[in-house]
């Protein structure tokens, strides 16, 4: 796997551990909320182990600023 597909996937696992949220009716068996969290963190792990740069993709962006209102008049005009 290549650096990028492995920073992608990373991420991903990492999203699905903390947000997934199995539809109505599929919270049981392998779609389980916690299974699924469980495999993902799992998968997850394995990739950081190999790239260990990946901890700093971790790191949420600087927050921007919100746009003033002068500029979201001017934008809705």
């Amino acid at each position: 796997m290549t650096k990028e597909n492995a920073l992608i996937s990373y991420k991903h696992f990492r999203d699905l551990e903390n947000n997934y949220e199995p539809k109505e009716g599929m919270n049981k068996g392998p779609t389980a909320r916690t299974r699924v969290r469980e495999r993902a963190k799992a998968s997850a792990d394995n990739i950081l182990i190999r790239h260990p740069e990946f901890k700093e993709a971790e790191k949420p962006a600087v927050p921007q600023k919100p746009k003033s209102k002068e500029k979201v008049e001017d934008a809705k005009k």
